[in-house]
């Protein structure tokens, strides 16, 4: 069931197998299909009845009944509704009387953050999850992406997150060029204030030094001084 080649890899054949991690998800694939490098390998912060889960999902296949039907239908519509597709453990961990369902209401937002590099997304780069996260990538050894290599309460939203406000950041962090930083718990400093690429500033989701602005290179996932 798992020999089927993901969609994020184009080049390469990768199966689930070869990904080893339940986190993948599928996405609408008219969407995933219209900018691969875009979708591929970002993280997915899933909320359940408001409640945003802690497991550090990724976008890595398509799915084409998750692109059909509407989304303002009160009813489900086992042929076709707008959502996500998850592997069968994950969707338990998310809700125990999912799986018995078929489905589970939830939401969902894509973040500017790259959990795993397929050949869509970081070509040229060697195919698996990113800072060497194993198994569940995107999890930087333990502690949550993101977060400068601390803790918060808002997996996906940590120091260094992408954000459009000081609402998208956790805690007492507070958004700063599109990125969470500061805060008095923080215990680091927060990124630099202006640059001139708004959104690729210190602290940014990076692929390579051509994402980071100024004079700043791409280390580990994120924009930082040389």
């Amino acid at each position: 069931m798992n020999t089927g080649f993901v969609e994020c890899s184009q080049f390469l054949p990768w199966t689930l197998n070869n990904v080893h991690s339940n986190n993948l998800v599928a996405m609408n694939h008219t969407l995933l299909a219209g900018n691969l490098a875009k979708f591929c390998g970002k993280r997915v912060v899933v909320s359940v009845n408001g409640q945003p889960s802690s497991t550090p999902f990724f976008i890595g296949d398509g799915c084409e009944r998750c692109g059909t039907g509407s989304s303002s239908n009160t009813q489900w519509n086992p042929n076709g509704a707008p959502g996500l597709d998850f592997s069968f453990s994950a969707l338990d961990s998310l809700n125990s009387n999912a799986c018995n369902a078929g489905h589970i209401d939830i939401s969902w937002q894509i973040l500017d953050e790259t959990l795993y590099n397929f050949d869509t997304n970081a070509p040229g780069q060697p195919t698996g999850p990113v800072n060497g996260g194993g198994g569940d990538p995107g999890n930087g050894g333990g502690s949550d992406p993101g977060n400068g290599g601390g803790t918060c309460s808002w997996a996906g939203h940590c120091q260094g997150a992408s954000c459009g406000s000081d609402n998208d950041c956790s805690d007492d962090l507070t958004c700063i060029s599109g990125v969470c930083g500061g805060g008095s718990g923080s215990g680091s400093t927060p990124p630099p204030s202006s640059c001139s690429w708004e959104g690729h500033c210190q602290g940014a989701s990076c692929g390579s030094d051509d994402d980071c602005s100024d004079a700043l290179v791409c280390t580990n996932g994120r924009c930082n001084v040389d």
